[in-house]
């Protein structure tokens, strides 16, 4: 399994966990750990739009999903496309989680894999 574990040093704090599962099983393959406040700072970059229910950024703003639950991102190539539009915002301190979020979604997309989010 590949882990990127960006929450080190922020352990007693909101944790978010995105796992990578594969389609067939309930297996993970990847995860990323991210401070809630850093995966939030980096979501705070896409801009306001009008989301459909199952994506990220409606779940984000309606503090739904993840928040609840482990929810499963179903469109998993919106977000991408998302991340990949603030490319050029995204602040220095902020590079290595934004990185981390492009590649376990590139990851879950090229594999058809799950995407999970959960806040721990």
């Amino acid at each position: 399994m590949n882990t990127i574990n960006l929450y080190i040093g922020y352990e007693g704090y909101s944790e978010i966990i995105l796992k990578e599962k594969l389609n067939n099983s309930n297996q993970i393959i990847f995860e990323v750990h991210l401070l809630e406040f850093h995966f939030n700072e980096v979501l705070s970059f896409i801009p306001l739009g009008q989301y459909h229910p199952e994506s990220i950024m409606y779940n984000y703003f309606r503090k739904n999903g993840w928040y609840d639950a482990e929810w499963e991102c179903k469109r998993k190539q919106e977000f991408l496309d998302q991340l990949n539009a603030i490319n050029n915002s995204i602040p220095s301190n902020l590079q290595s989680v934004y990185d981390a979020i492009k590649q376990i979604c590139q990851s879950a997309i090229a594999h058809e894999n799950h995407l999970y989010i959960e806040l721990d």
